[in-house]
């Protein structure tokens, strides 16, 4: 079996600036520092250099990037790990030499449809796919060597692109549902989020310090830079199966713990640090606002419905003013659609009546465009 990739990272120490960590990629030596050679040219190109801003940086490299390649940053999937297939238990791997990846085929079904995919190596050099989503739940080790076997991979491509993983969150004691709370009982695990909301109203929002503190120090430490998590969704209907998931019913409780939560987590308030993990606030407008309790994960929870007039502004939208307000790194629309016709009057925050149209939140103007982005 081949060494794996965490048995084999050379690292390259700079002294007023980033370690670089490599496989197989070159490094260049320039000015008595170190750089990755993303395209693999051995030229030292704007995009090579870290000293540049990340945005410049980004959209020098774009430029050098096919249109294929391009593409494929569009899209995420949930992906599997070899070791850990318990959600899958019909289907066999193919591990590669490594021992690490999964490269054989999958074709299977879950909550969000029928799945036809290749094997993680193909998927990272013919795909391109460079986003994918964790629902395992291994050890941290196991993890880390996963992650690292997957960046070791894209460094065989012409350009290289780090893989970024994202999952939901893992530090809390939870039933496991797959596609919603994936993971439990492997990281420090904490009350559920209901127990630490709980807990803050008992006694103080240090609790959500420590906590907070423990996730991004254990996600950062095994290379798991970005979390779908937390939920901002104020509960108004006690029957929604992700209640488990929130912080309760009180908004401005929910909002003093995402003022806590958020910089804690990302390691500032202006945004994402080196030793920081990307947050993913959900479920914009608020999934609360249930009809009956149907989850929209499923066809008869897509309606989000508002029966007190104004509850929309008043309840569901304060956690994710906060959310902007502390730049989280992305703020994630739920599946539902606005029922205007089963809903009291709303408005937006500036007092004008707000547009319900029958369209899937993700895909919805006036609440994308006019809501979100411009208030």
């Amino acid at each position: 079996m081949a060494k794996k990739a965490s048995e084999n990272v050379k690292y390259y120490k700079n002294s007023n600036g980033p370690v670089i960590g490599t496989v197989s990629r070159k490094v260049i030596e320039k000015d008595g520092l170190y750089f990755k050679d993303l395209d693999g040219s051995g030229d030292f190109k704007p995009y090579d250099d870290w000293r540049l801003p990340a945005e410049e940086r980004a959209r020098a490299y774009v430029k050098a990037l096919t249109t294929d390649e391009k593409i494929a940053q569009l899209f995420i999937s949930d992906w599997r790990m070899g070791k850990y297939l318990s959600q899958f238990p019909d289907h066999q791997p193919q591990l590669d030499e490594s021992g690490t990846l999964d490269d054989a085929e999958f074709i299977g079904k879950t909550i969000f449809g029928e799945q036809h995919l290749p094997g993680t190596t193909e998927l990272i050099k013919k795909w391109f796919a460079r986003h994918l989503i964790l629902r395992a739940n291994p050890v941290p080790e196991d993890l880390a060597d996963w992650l690292n076997q997957l960046h070791a991979v894209a460094e065989e491509c012409e350009h290289f692109v780090p893989v970024q993983v994202v999952s939901n969150s893992r530090n809390e004691n939870g039933e496991l549902v797959f596609g919603m709370n994936d993971a439990a009982g492997i990281f420090a695990a904490w009350p559920g989020t209901l127990g630490i909301a709980a807990a803050v109203k008992g006694d103080s929002i240090d609790l959500v310090d420590d906590f907070a503190d423990c996730v991004r120090r254990e996600w950062d430490a095994v290379g798991l830079k970005k979390g779908y998590m937390y939920m901002a969704d104020v509960v108004s209907d006690p029957r929604w199966q992700r209640t488990y998931g929130t912080f309760g019913e009180d908004p401005q409780l929910i909002c003093e713990i995402f003022r806590h939560i958020i910089p804690r987590i990302q390691g500032s308030e202006d945004g994402v640090t080196a030793d920081g993990v990307a947050m993913t606030v959900k479920h914009f407008p608020g999934g609360g606002a249930r009809e009956n309790g149907f989850d929209p994960h499923y066809q008869m929870g897509q309606w989000n419905v508002y029966q007190t007039e104004g509850s929309l502004e008043k309840y569901h939208i304060p956690g994710f003013q906060v959310a902007v307000d502390c730049n989280a790194s992305s703020i994630m629309p739920y599946y539902a659609k606005p029922a205007a016709a089963k809903s009291a009057p709303q408005t937006d925050k500036n007092g004008a009546p707000m547009e319900m149209q029958p369209y899937g939140f993700a895909y919805n103007k006036p609440f994308i465009d006019g809501l979100l982005r411009n208030q």
